[in-house]
């Protein structure tokens, strides 16, 4: 079995996923993902995170408000979980990102549906339209965060093709290859997504090298956690 990739794409993203573009002189781990504070990339005032992808970890959402930032996280799948304030600067919503608002989406089968099935679909938002539910859309995204088990491809390219991300100064997101998903026709679309990030100046600080794994006792996927540094912005 192999990854959804060819050969040559497949060897590109491995190569990208462990190259280190630009060198951060203050790199934190905050909960289970780096944040870069360079620069005062992160102020101490007006700070503000979007965590989208939660399945009950909020080490990183509550390591960023310890510091002073308040946080939004966000995740459809966590069924038994209504909107609440976890703290004095966590917000959990049970809606999701996604490249178009649907109230009813239905997601592919995974190890995480399986155990919570979407009866009645999930409610997806695209990033502006959150903004606009939340009053943000005036404000500044300090990090943008996304685990969401190979949706991250149709969200980056809509967040790319509506330039809502080149405003945005760090971008954290966990990439997912399986075997089938994305589709083998949209590969090329994924392919062209990661790679215009480096073209809007988006540069690689932290990565994970790409981990191999059974998924579903059938199928052999890959993933890497990577955070990005606007330099274009910043």
């Amino acid at each position: 079995m192999t990854p959804v990739v060819n050969n040559d794409s497949q060897e590109n993203y491995e190569y990208d996923w462990g190259r280190i573009r630009y060198n951060c002189k203050n790199k934190r781990g905050m909960g289970n993902w780096h944040v870069c504070f360079d620069d005062n990339l992160v102020p101490q005032n007006n700070c503000l995170v979007y965590s989208f992808g939660i399945n009950y970890d909020f080490r990183f959402d509550d390591a960023m408000a310890a510091i002073g930032c308040t946080v939004y996280s966000f995740d459809p799948s966590m069924l038994d979980t209504d909107d609440h304030k976890r703290g004095d600067r966590v917000f959990f919503k049970r809606i999701g990102i996604s490249d178009k608002d649907d109230d009813h989406f239905v997601p592919r089968v995974d190890w995480y549906v399986q155990r919570r099935p979407a009866v009645n679909g999930w409610p997806m938002r695209r990033l502006q339209t959150i903004l606009d539910l939340l009053g943000h859309r005036k404000e500044q995204l300090t990090v943008l965060k996304m685990d969401i088990e190979g949706y991250e491809w149709n969200v980056t390219r809509d967040l790319l093709d509506s330039a809502i991300l080149s405003s945005v100064p760090q971008f954290l997101v966990e990439w997912h290859l399986f075997k089938d998903f994305p589709p083998r026709e949209r590969v090329p679309d994924a392919v062209d997504t990661y790679f215009r990030l480096n073209e809007m100046g988006f540069q690689l600080f932290s990565t994970s090298h790409p981990r191999y794994y059974l998924y579903l006792a059938t199928s052999l996927g890959m993933q890497a956690e990577v955070a990005y540094l606007n330099k274009k912005r910043n």
